[in-house]
């Protein structure tokens, strides 16, 4: 009788203490997996916004290889901010609405579709037959910080300013440069860290 209760003793289960630690550590090793999830799809959003940028760049250096003026070129003589609403991205992607801009019609930009629907999308180029709007792979919550922002050097002297809340650097032989303000839409400073450059940052 006497060694039977002292196996029984001898196996017995977690304590409260020792369970609570247990779920302690898993419940640390689910939020660190978690983080580090979370991290990685922030980096693809930032290498999918960073391909977008570098293909709409392409699209606005060959529309001025054929038309010898950037897009909105015929609009502008100094160098000023566009947003890639219907008004730029009409004339990129060849639609009938801007055909003053492009009368050949022709598509220089082709990207993903867009992700969502009315004032939800995000992610992609939503267009048709009329309209054309390219934006971020954040669901901003206001509309217009999901545009992408093209910086144009309309004046044609071989150097473009990046903007003032960007660090307002000079940068020589380009026509182009684009950003996105990230996925807290903001600018400036501390702002700036989840922005997605077509340029290299010094800062």
């Amino acid at each position: 009788m006497k060694l039977t209760s002292n196996l029984s003793s001898k196996r017995r289960g977690f304590t409260l203490v020792e369970l609570l630690v247990v779920i302690a550590i898993i419940a640390v090793l689910a939020s660190l997996g978690f983080k580090g999830f979370t991290m990685a799809q922030e980096m693809a959003k930032k290498t999918k916004g960073a391909t977008c940028i570098s293909q709409l760049i392409q699209a606005s250096e060959d529309f001025y290889n054929e038309y010898s003026q950037l897009p909105l070129g015929s609009t502008a003589d100094s160098d000023s901010e566009r947003q890639t609403d219907n008004q730029l991205m009409a004339p990129l992607v060849g639609l009938k609405s801007a055909i003053e801009e492009n009368p050949k019609e022709e598509s220089f930009f082709k990207f993903q579709k867009a992700k969502g629907r009315g004032n939800d999308v995000y992610d992609g180029l939503e267009r048709d037959q009329s309209r054309a709007e390219l934006y971020g792979p954040w669901n901003n919550k206001e509309k217009t910080d999901r545009y992408y922002i093209c910086v144009y050097n309309y004046d044609y002297d071989n150097e473009l300013r990046e903007p003032n809340a960007l660090g307002n650097e000079l940068h020589f032989e380009t026509k182009v440069l684009v950003y996105h303000k990230g996925k807290d839409g903001k600018t400036g400073g501390k702002f700036n860290r989840d922005n997605i450059y077509s340029w290299a940052k010094s800062n």
